[in-house]
């Protein structure tokens, strides 16, 4: 029982339990999709405004990814979905005593938040595309 105590984050309340940490991951991961959705229902309905969105929707979704992920990490130092589940990005080397983030961490950041699988989203495709 023990063992259950430490995966629900009963030893240390300052770190995420193991299931918190899963359900920011699944939650990252349905972003997109969702809000792919609801971008293709009202393209639908309003196609002279949102076919283009739908057209270019991961590039769109990209952009507004950065936007909002660099909003969370420059004020709440934490991801959109990590900042959902009360989690927050600190330094694991402590230079002069700082535990907050820095710029270049913050960029960093972005990239492997938004960069990362928006190319590798173009990879899948181009791959799909060559196998046929």
């Amino acid at each position: 029982m023990e063992f259950m105590s430490d995966m629900l984050g009963g030893g240390d309340s300052g770190r995420p339990s193991l299931f918190e940490i899963v359900a920011q991951h699944k939650m990252g991961e349905l972003l997109e999709p969702a809000l792919q959705h609801v971008t293709s229902v009202y393209a639908h309905r309003y196609p002279r405004y949102l076919v283009r969105l739908l057209n270019w929707h991961e590039e769109a979704y990209a952009a507004l990814m950065l936007l909002v992920e660099r909003h969370y990490l420059r004020n709440y130092g934490a991801s959109f979905t990590e900042h959902f589940y009360g989690m927050k990005r600190v330094r694991t080397r402590r230079i002069g005593g700082n535990d907050g983030m820095t710029p270049g961490d913050m960029w960093r950041s972005l990239g492997f938040l938004v960069g990362l699988p928006l190319i590798k989203s173009r990879l899948d495709q181009r791959y799909e595309r060559a196998s046929g």
